[in-house]
């Protein structure tokens, strides 16, 4: 082979050398950038996750809350209908009483 050859073959591997050692460092940068986006998402999905526990008890809070509401209304309704049959019981012994009332005013006062 000739020098100016050789001299053009070296040139073109000094060359490719000098390529494959930027291409390292971009890719090197690349790398180290990429772990610092995978480092920050996986911050911010950990304070998602946060988020959503807090969520979670806060919907377990409420969901007590309407349990306990849900029970007390059960024991109104219960007391109401208690009260209506005794209003009931109560209407009946009133119109019994001015039944009798009636008779005898009847029996006192005939006409």
């Amino acid at each position: 082979m000739s020098e100016a050859k050789l001299n053009q073959i070296e040139s073109m591997v000094a060359g490719l050398i000098q390529s494959v050692g930027t291409l390292k460092a971009y890719f090197e940068e690349e790398r180290e950038e990429n772990s610092r986006r995978h480092r920050e998402t996986q911050r911010r999905f950990e304070q998602i996750d946060q988020k959503f526990e807090q969520i979670d008890q806060r919907f377990e809070q409420v969901d007590r809350r309407l349990e306990q509401h849900d029970r007390r209304f059960d024991e109104v309704m219960e007391e109401l209908r208690e009260l209506r049959g005794d209003v009931q019981y109560m209407g009946g012994r009133i119109f019994e009483n001015e039944r009798d009332i009636k008779k005898l005013k009847n029996a006192s006062y005939p006409r």
